[in-house]
């Protein structure tokens, strides 16, 4: 039971576990003459082994990795900032489209259910067809939908359509950024961009209704699509020259390396010890041929062929596979209290701020709302990311050299601890000033921003190639139950008062971290299990 995770007792070897690999040296045992090394750290296995392809990413440089992944980065903020985008104007459509306060909410309401269905549609098109044409595509609609909302004018039915096709495209940054970090980045440098992606996500959401507050008052309303459309236009456009396919087929090197590492256990046990000099020279001749056709131009084609040999509506439906998988049961509970925060927090700002004694008027009332939280992200992400990565290799070091994806769940304390913290700071706080409670909502999106990236990073690694699946999942179990609240949230809140209420999620966020710890505790058993169902192996990609 190391660092206190229960090993499966149906396992020859613990490695036998998905998700579970070899990351750092142990003093003098080499554990692999075969696994490649970080440079200038001999000691740090580099997971998954890339190949000696140049046109594998994994192998790609800095520069081209960090350039695909601020595509990446920028269409987060713009899946971000779309949810709330028409916040500040709701008041004003309301009179000039002639509909009520509810059918005005729907403008929003609606992106919460259809982020979810989009997700669902984005992850098999992406593990279907690649990463390329599936971002291009989500940025063509996310553009086309904006300029659709802007020409909408006195059309209310037109405007929600648009609305809703813009929650369509948001669904795939949601989704499917987290699967395309799994494919450049090793697993020792996924968390800080785990961070990145949040903060690119929260922060777009913080900052959407600050930044559209100032152009519907100078502008007008419709002028906040059109600035939206650009912008979406302007990414897409960088998304052609800088996003190249990001899956790349590695089957060939791992059967050959597999074989290889067959024969020498077979050598070895016919001629005794393996001395190391033997088997540093049999790592350093481990270069395997890469496919003729191969060349890093190709991941610039706008269609580089099918990933997977399934068909994509059976690809559509493997998601669902995962309604029996514990691991993502727990990331789709946790995320839909996580992440169901932002909406429900920020549905009250303007019934608290309002009223005394604060009287903020609108533009102020913008301001709160989001310059507290993109300082309490940014505090998250600078902190949590980097010593996500740290903790990962610490444990891996303290457990005998091997990563296990439950040490990915150690930023849930902090979730439980500022997420508590500033709940229940807020509700409690009988301040006359508003910068007491712009503190705790600071304070409240640390947690937020700890709890996002511990609670996908998991799931992440523990579906690996599945990935998109499994978070795609997550995310539309999110939308359903973050939909649903969106009808009661108004009634509950005026029925218990602002203290009770922010106790009741206060104390919903103590206890949706403590599922952190069976999640630790028996989160391997729950992965062996999985991964011997038939669910899993109708679950398998196909790819790889």
């Amino acid at each position: 039971m190391p660092l206190g995770i229960i090993e499966p007792k149906t396992i020859q070897s613990t490695l036998d576990v998905p998700g579970t690999e070899f990351l750092e040296e142990q003093g003098e045992i080499v554990h692999d003459a075969f696994s490649k090394h970080a440079p200038g750290r001999p000691d740090l296995i580099l997971v998954p082994s890339p190949s000696d392809d140049p046109a594998d990413p994994l192998n790609w440089g800095r520069a081209r990795k960090e350039a695909a992944f601020a595509v990446l980065l920028m269409g987060t903020i713009l899946a971000g900032t779309c949810g709330p985008l028409p916040a500040p104007a709701l008041t004003f459509l309301v009179g000039e489209l002639k509909i009520s306060i509810f059918q005005a909410t729907q403008l929003l309401g609606s992106l919460v259910l259809t982020i979810g269905i989009g997700s669902i549609w984005f992850a098999p098109l992406q593990t279907k067809y690649g990463t390329r044409p599936t971002f291009l595509l989500a940025l063509f609609v996310q553009m086309f939908s904006m300029l659709w909302a802007g020409g909408s004018k006195n059309s209310y039915p037109s405007l929600l359509a648009a609305r809703v096709v813009q929650g369509l495209s948001m669904g795939c940054f949601f989704n499917n950024v987290p699967a395309a970090i799994n494919a450049i980045y090793f697993v020792h440098q996924r968390g800080f961009r785990m961070a990145l992606w949040n903060l690119a996500l929260i922060g777009g959401i913080n900052l959407g209704p600050v930044i559209s507050a100032q152009i519907i008052s100078i502008e007008g309303w419709t002028f906040v699509f059109w600035w939206q459309g650009l912008v979406a236009g302007v990414t897409l456009v960088a998304a052609v020259f800088f996003l190249p396919e990001l899956f790349y087929d590695r089957s060939y090197y791992d059967k050959e390396i597999e074989a290889r590492r067959a024969a020498l256990s077979q050598s070895t046990k016919a001629s005794g010890s393996f001395t190391t000099d033997e088997k540093e020279h049999e790592s350093s001749n481990i270069s395997v041929p890469v496919p003729v056709d191969s060349k890093v131009s190709s991941t610039y084609a706008l269609f580089t062929g099918s990933k997977s040999p399934d068909s994509f509506w059976k690809i559509f439906f493997r998601p669902f596979l995962h309604v029996f998988n514990p691991v993502v049961i727990w990331g789709a509970l946790t995320f839909s209290v996580v992440f169901n925060l932002l909406p429900m927090i920020s549905s009250i700002y303007s019934t608290i701020f309002s009223a005394a004694p604060y009287h903020f008027t609108t533009s102020q009332i913008g301001l709160v709302s989001g310059i507290p939280p993109l300082i309490g992200t940014l505090i998250g992400t600078v902190s949590v990311g980097p010593l996500t990565d740290w903790s990962v290799k610490a444990l891996a070091k303290r457990n005998n050299g091997i990563f296990e994806p439950e040490f990915r769940l150690i930023p849930m304390a902090a979730f439980c601890f500022f997420g508590g913290m500033g709940l229940y700071g807020w509700g409690m706080q009988s301040s006359q000033s508003w910068v007491i409670p712009a503190v705790f909502i600071a304070i409240l999106h640390v947690g937020v921003s700890a709890g996002t990236v511990s609670c996908i990073a998991y799931v992440s690694a523990c579906a690996g190639e599945n990935a998109a699946d499994a978070v795609g999942l997550v995310v539309f179990v999110k939308s359903v139950i973050g939909f649903g609240i969106l009808f009661i949230l108004s009634g509950w809140l005026s029925s218990v008062g602002v203290v009770k209420f922010m106790v009741a999620l206060g104390s919903l966020t103590v206890a949706i971290s403590g599922l952190a710890i069976p999640a630790w505790v028996f989160g391997k058993q729950a992965r062996s299990w999985y991964s011997k169902t038939a669910f899993a192996k109708w679950g398998q990609t196909g790819r790889y």
